[in-house]
């Protein structure tokens, strides 16, 4: 027999020659996106105008993985037709094997790893991802951690190991996480080892966990982590499919599998966490998600996979300040106004006196004039009237919007939809090109005979005397022992006043207290049958906004004491802002302060560069346009002002500043003549005088260059 070190090589060669595979679960088993995906699937529907699926392969691929099967239950033929009209369809142009799988009968996850068992298709270790998954991640170290616990290499070896759940960090209110469906991960700090999974959701209130006490037994020190984003990527044994073969009521992958190995006493098998805190990775499980992981993308958070890498060969997009994307061919009005974080598709026509604003503008669009767009989503060849509003509404393809309609927060207008003129559509209506089918799991190559329609409960909401579409109802996830509200609070643009408040109506309906819990206020503000008056609104306010400034002053200290990127400060400033509603105000009003107090006083002046070098890029990105460069001048001159050791930074902070083109001489002009910058008393207004002799010499400096251009 040769050593064992001979035979450890030999393993390890065979496992280094065999490819890495990958498995895609193309569908959601749910009905969040209804009535978009009665037409076509989540992982084809279209993310800052790119297949979501489109994602999902490109992290696999800079991930190293080699032959990816995407099991496909509904609309397979389309997904097959998408996957073989690619760039992944060539062999010279792509490292993936890409093979859809068309799984006819499943029903849900389990099902299809149980396909995925029957047809022997897994040979060695593989990753198991949703066809929702964006991530700008690579996979190494979490596979060589997966990989290293069954060699006997003298670290930590596990050899019933099966799975290698992939983490991130995120605060327990980032916008990455889905609103209703929460999770406590606990796990073993000295080995990754998760040894206890529980599932929370926001309605009933969970208020307690219990914890088997043999895991303190095995285990001198565990961690409650309720702090980690999961996008569902894991990096699993050949085990796993069988294991959901022998235990056939298995259906789902955390709340039935996971804790289901964990909580086993014959299984015998261990599951294990690696969790990131540099790299971006979020799955688009519902509407509230599509919305949050599309400003994540048009942020720039998840870089390098951002609109202008055009990862479609078709896309053309240039990127310019204020996270403006504009494809090919777009032609924009010259009265027409598009602010911070908006992407427009090539070929599209934006009317006069148009505003838009954190949207998303799909190819071939047509937009009319004083159109009003704010927080939407415009997929391909829609057609907007003149005089529309939209906010924060999703609207696919060649739908048509007709003149002088109102689509308020939270609509979703499915494809070829018309609606208008002249009418408002409520918050969270659903409009489908097709009447909706009793059962919302249908079968993709079949319409439901007219007997099987569901007419009843249809609210009678006008779509317009030209409008062709029908209304939609959200019946949820068809799941008796899930609460309807937790699908309600997850849906796009969802506020959460918009839940019952007063009583509870013993139907399931919500109550104050329940909602009370969810939205973290106290309790103090007078019994739930009172009155609601506006004089605790605003004190409830004034408190959510003390208590956000509170968590942003604790990230970003904790981005100073552990040395966070600046990337990675901005996007946990992002998913605090986002999850409290908080304003870009506040958030310059406790980041410029925060930076000036890392400086070193006992030497300002070589500090404050060094300090502004990494930093100011920070005040850039909660900085778009004008206005928001003068609010961080005031800032800078108020905080300085009121700490007299601050006030000689106050010059050089400008200078940098304005050197790092965080701030502009328009800004500063603007600041420097303002009535507020003269009155805020003595030593502010010092502090202004100061600036005297800097804005002398941008005038001359603006004059030079006046001279320069005349010759």
């Amino acid at each position: 027999m040769p050593p064992k070190s001979k035979l450890k090589q030999s393993h390890n060669e065979t496992e280094a020659e065999q490819p890495l595979q990958a498995v895609v679960l193309a569908d959601s088993y749910n009905s969040r996106f209804m009535p978009l995906t009665y037409e076509k699937p989540r992982c084809l529907l279209p993310v800052c105008n790119v297949p979501l699926i489109e994602y999902t392969l490109e992290f696999l691929a800079i991930s190293g993985v080699q032959e990816v099967f995407v099991i496909a239950t509904m609309h397979a033929e389309q997904i097959k037709a998408h996957i073989d009209s690619s760039k992944w369809s060539r062999k010279n142009d792509s490292t993936l094997q890409v093979e859809v799988i068309h799984a006819s009968e499943c029903l849900s996850v389990g099902d299809a790893l149980r396909e995925l068992d029957a047809r022997q298709l897994i040979s060695t270790d593989f990753i198991l991802v949703g066809g929702d998954v964006v991530s700008n991640m690579t996979l190494d170290k979490a596979l060589e951690e997966h990989r290293s616990r069954k060699r006997n290499d003298g670290k930590h070896t596990d050899k019933n190991a099966i799975m290698t759940m992939v983490l991130r960090e995120g605060s327990s209110h980032h916008p990455s996480r889905a609103r209703g469906e929460e999770s406590i991960f606990v796990i073993d700090p000295t080995t990754s080892e998760c040894v206890h999974f529980e599932p929370l959701e926001t309605f009933p209130r969970t208020k307690r966990v219990d914890l088997n006490t043999e895991i303190f037994e095995r285990h001198t020190e565990i961690e409650c982590r309720n702090d980690l984003i999961d996008p569902l990527i894991d990096i699993c044994s050949m085990e796993v499919p069988a294991l959901f073969t022998e235990n056939f009521d298995w259906q789902s992958l955390r709340s039935d599998f996971v804790r289901g190995v964990l909580t086993s006493d014959i299984l015998g098998k261990t599951i294990y966490t690696h969790i990131s805190n540099e790299s971006y990775a979020a799955r688009i499980q519902n509407s509230q998600q599509y919305d949050s992981v599309s400003n994540d993308i048009l942020k720039r958070w998840t870089f390098p996979i951002v609109p202008e890498t055009n990862l479609q060969e078709t896309d053309l997009y240039e990127y310019s300040r204020g996270n403006i994307y504009k494809g090919s061919r777009v032609i924009l009005s010259k009265s027409c106004i598009v602010e911070d974080n908006v992407q427009i598709g090539s070929g599209t026509v934006v009317g006069e006196n148009t505003r838009i604003i954190n949207s998303v503008i799909g190819k071939n669009c047509k937009i009319g004039n004083d159109v009003n767009i704010e927080g939407a989503y415009l997929w391909d060849n829609v057609v907007i009237g003149d005089g529309t509003n939209v906010k924060r509404s999703i609207i696919a393809n060649d739908a048509i919007i007709l003149d002088d309609t109102i689509l308020s927060e939270g609509c979703i207008v499915s494809f070829n939809v018309t609606l208008g003129p002249n009418i408002k559509l409520p918050r969270y209506t659903r409009v489908g090109s097709q009447p909706q089918p009793k059962d919302d799991f249908f079968d993709d190559d079949e319409n439901s005979d007219d007997d099987d329609q569901d007419d009843s409960a249809r609210p009678d909401i006008n779509l317009g005397e030209q409008g062709a579409g029908y209304i939609w109802i959200d019946k949820g996830d068809n799941d008796e022992d899930s609460d309807p509200r937790n699908m309600k609070i997850a849906s796009l643009a969802f506020d959460l006043q918009d839940l019952n408040v007063g009583k509870d109506h013993g139907d399931g309906s919500d109550s104050a207290s329940e909602i009370g819990d969810i939205s973290d206020s106290d309790s103090d503000m007078g019994s739930t049958s009172e009155m609601w008056h506006p004089e605790q609104s605003q004190i409830l306010a004034a408190r959510k906004v003390e208590e956000f400034k509170r968590e942003l002053e604790q990230s970003i200290s904790r981005a100073f004491a552990e040395d966070h990127t600046v990337e990675l400060a901005a996007l946990e400033i992002t998913g605090l802002r986002m999850s409290a509603n908080g304003s870009y105000d506040d958030v310059r009003e406790v980041v410029v302060p925060a930076i000036l107090n890392q400086v070193d006083m006992s030497k300002p002046l070589p500090s404050i560069k060094a300090v502004m070098q990494k930093w100011a890029s920070l005040i850039e990105k909660v900085t778009h346009g004008k206005d928001d460069q003068v609010h961080v001048l005031y800032i800078l001159q108020m905080y300085c002002a009121d700490h007299e050791q601050m006030q000689k930074l106050f010059i050089p902070s400008i200078r940098l500043l304005y050197e790092d083109d965080v701030v502009e001489e328009d800004a500063i002009f603007k600041w420097y003549n303002s009535d507020r910058s003269k009155q805020l008393g003595s030593p502010a207004t010092s502090l202004r005088e100061k600036a005297t002799a800097m804005i002398k010499w941008l005038e001359e400096a603006e004059e030079e260059d006046s001279d320069d251009d005349d010759e």
